[in-house]
């Protein structure tokens, strides 16, 4: 059987996790269950497309992702499969597979709606986690293959979002915050291996305001409280404040949008 990780917004208080495993346990008897996490923000799904695209690197090349935040749970949204390489993906469509698919050099990535299969199970209208997602996960798991149970979509068939990928500007560049993490920083939707065209020097929040950027490599080559920007351990770009929270001293929270200004940028501003 095949691992199965699971990222959800159910947390920890209710049953809805229990009940997962439950249901995992005797559909897939054997299979190795791994949470990447369940406490995602309620309705996060650019924090979940952040949480996954950055620990799939991390798990067996043949693991089954059940991914479900679903703010449209019950409707007729898609229910999206993912093979990629040996790794499968479960999604509902509303952007939580943005990122994964945007990824530098993920294998060729395979698209298929699922939706037909899940008539197989009777289900609440408010639970596809427990009830369609993890039989599907439990297919996989015992080695059916992802194109058995659906349909070939192609990228443009699927839901994208304007978080997911920075915008170039004339002289820096809109990224989003995708999560804000225990110490205060701010992971932004920029990745490693971007191409900064010039050398970072502000930040800008509000239209025609900016305050001094640096970019640098650790958080202790910043001042007491100065906020930077550098390449956190995810894979992504953060902006970050040495030994304080970068999302209080900014009050940046998950979904704002951030502009990173090279010089240029900040002599634009002052025009």
């Amino acid at each position: 059987m095949r691992a199965i990780a699971l990222l959800t917004d159910f947390g920890l208080t209710d049953p809805y996790v229990g009940q997962l495993h439950a249901a995992l346990t005797r559909l897939a008897p054997g299979a190795p269950l791994i949470d990447i996490s369940h406490q995602v923000e309620p309705f996060g799904t650019a924090q979940a497309a952040f949480f996954l695209a950055a620990s799939a690197p991390h798990f067996p090349r043949d693991t089954v992702f059940m991914c479900v935040v679903d703010p449209r749970v019950g409707t007729s949204r898609k229910i999206l499969g993912v093979q990629a390489g040996s790794q499968s993906f479960l999604a509902p469509d509303g952007g939580l597979l943005d990122l994964l698919l945007d990824t530098p050099g993920l294998p060729p990535a395979r698209i298929y709606d699922l939706a037909g299969a899940a008539t197989d199970y009777g289900h609440s209208a408010t639970f596809h986690g427990r009830d369609i997602f993890s039989p599907l996960a439990a297919r996989l798991s015992a080695g059916e293959a992802m194109e058995t149970l659906g349909s070939p979509l192609t990228r443009e068939d699927v839901m994208r979002q304007t978080w997911a990928k920075p915008q170039v500007e004339d002289g820096g560049v809109l990224a989003h915050v995708l999560h804000v993490d225990h110490f205060g920083n701010c992971v932004l939707s920029l990745r490693q291996g971007f191409p900064f065209a010039e050398e970072v020097a502000g930040l800008s929040l509000a239209p025609g305001e900016s305050m001094p950027l640096r970019r640098v490599r650790a958080y202790a080559e910043l001042g007491l409280g100065e906020p930077g920007l550098l390449l956190g351990s995810q894979g992504f770009y953060e902006l970050a404040a040495f030994q304080d929270s970068a999302s209080m001293r900014l009050t940046l929270s998950p979904g704002d949008p951030v502009r990173i200004l090279f010089a240029r940028g900040l002599e634009l501003l002052k025009v």
